[in-house]
């Protein structure tokens, strides 16, 4: 069997002499596995993780390795390595996707969200939108936040907080004698009209990262160290 699709790579590991073991993000086959044989010094940089590619695979067996060719599309690692920040942005993005979903299935929405955010990452407004993005992947997870009404009285007015163990907004009244346990909730994530900051987007990330990671526990996983060095 041989499938032609576009992908960005996720994770890359060195198999033997000359050989790589690629993983990727597929629109139409979401994630897999595949050995890339005979991998030149001067073609390593196609591998790089976050690199855009067209993926040329072939295989008899649904569980057997897939060998796989990869042409370069977009080489977003190499105009991402002079900065630090979006560099580890990208990288979090592919660490994420590897983690949270299993392989063989397709997520065109995913995929094609993700492509958007990964576009947004020369933006000036990059970090908003990559914060919104996991809010949508948590989402897709099952694992989405309720920025609605207030989880204990149901108003919808003057939500600040959220509850780290349902995801479920608190208002500021609600959650005043508890907010020492509760994580902030910016208020540009429930109002499009107001503005990110500076100090807001810092406590987006917060949350944001921390359902993440509470998604991953659950399945004895944890984000590499990169991860934390998304700043500002």
């Amino acid at each position: 069997m041989q499938i032609n699709d576009e992908g960005i790579i996720i994770k890359k590991k060195k198999y033997r002499e000359s050989s790589l073991l690629i993983t990727f993000f597929s629109l139409n086959h979401g994630i897999n596995s595949g050995l890339v044989k005979g991998v030149l010094k001067k073609d390593f940089g196609t591998y790089e993780i976050g690199n855009k590619v067209f993926i040329k695979c072939t295989f008899r067996l649904d569980n057997q390795l897939w060998n796989c060719r990869f042409e370069l599309i977009k080489n977003n690692s190499i105009i991402l390595f002079d900065d630090k920040n979006r560099l580890n942005a990208l990288l979090t993005i592919c660490s994420i996707l590897e983690l949270s979903f299993p392989k063989n299935n397709p997520y065109k929405k995913i995929y094609k969200e993700t492509m958007k955010l990964i576009e947004n990452l020369f933006s000036k407004d990059w970090l908003e939108t990559y914060v919104k993005w996991e809010l949508f992947l948590l989402s897709e997870l099952g694992y989405g936040l309720d920025l609605e009404k207030c989880a204990v009285s149901g108003i919808k007015n003057n939500l600040i907080y959220i509850s780290p163990n349902s995801g479920k907004a608190v208002s500021d009244k609600e959650g005043e004698i508890y907010k020492e346990k509760l994580l902030d909730l910016p208020e540009f994530l429930i109002n499009h009209n107001v503005s990110a900051t500076k100090e807001s987007l810092k406590q987006a990330i917060k949350l944001t990262g921390f359902f993440i990671n509470k998604f991953l526990k659950k399945n004895n996983k944890k984000l590499p160290f990169y991860t934390k060095n998304i700043l500002i």
